[in-house]
């Protein structure tokens, strides 16, 4: 089998509230491969969020491996995990953390410049980019003149410019309606290729149908791979099985 582009080992995540100590992930192995994009749904508070964090070296797990392209992010320094997240790791949020400041292709070029990459030259990478999501037109539009659409193909945009190995989106779609809801993910999707995966969690499963295959948390635990809708719904839904003592 070829290597994974993320690898979790028995990966469990525990941190303290008070005196409580919280089990966010609970000896979780699973992998995401090249050209693969895996949704990742639960109920909140099953470790969504723990497992996306892990997966962008944001943080680290309290014991297990995690393996992000290459890099064992159990044994990264914070410095190598910076580099990781600014090289090869785009990260797409529901609440798109624009610069509010810096013009739509200012803040596709800002990532490419701050890897050291020449202002003129990054300023046409996110000029290509921005014509890729048909946003040519507001290259030089500051977010606050742009919709709520906008504002996330220029997130998506600013997460994908340059050579990103792996796309994290957490509920790139929970401020949107449902076409453009469809639309950013579409576009997520058209990403995904030989040389990039990615993870997209989500609470909806018309957008989890998008992806390759869906792994389902819940307290903590992987419970499941993909499933028919029916028991997609069951997983999801409120009170289906959380308990405290978890976290997002």
């Amino acid at each position: 089998m070829s290597a994974a582009l993320i690898e979790f080992s028995e990966v469990t995540r525990t941190h303290t509230s008070g005196d409580t100590l919280v089990h966010a992930l609970r000896d979780v192995s699973f992998r995401v491969d090249y050209g693969e994009l895996v949704a990742v749904m639960g109920p909140s508070g099953s470790g969504k969020s723990t497992l996306l964090n892990l997966a962008g070296a944001l943080d680290s797990p309290t014991s297990g491996r995690v393996l992000v392209a290459g890099v064992d992010i159990s044994n990264a320094s914070s410095v190598e995990r910076a580099r990781l997240r600014r090289q090869s790791i785009g990260f797409v949020f529901q609440d798109y953390n624009l610069v509010s400041s810096l013009t739509a292709k200012e803040n596709v070029a800002l990532p490419l410049e701050l890897d050291g990459t020449p202002a003129s030259e990054a300023a046409e990478q996110a000029s290509i980019m921005l014509a890729r999501l048909g946003l040519l037109d507001r290259g030089d539009e500051f977010p606050d003149r742009l919709s709520g659409g906008q504002r996330q193909r220029v997130a998506i945009a600013r997460s994908v410019v340059g050579s990103r190995s792996l796309i994290l989106a957490d509920e790139p779609t929970g401020a949107l309606d449902s076409a453009l809801g469809e639309e950013v993910i579409a576009l997520l999707r058209a990403q995904i290729g030989p040389d990039c995966g990615g993870i997209l969690v989500t609470h909806d499963p018309r957008y989890a149908a998008w992806a390759d295959r869906t792994v389902f948390l819940r307290d903590g635990r992987i419970v499941a791979g993909t499933e028919p809708l029916s028991e997609v719904e069951s997983l999801i839904a409120p009170g289906s099985g959380h308990s405290p003592g978890t976290a997002s």
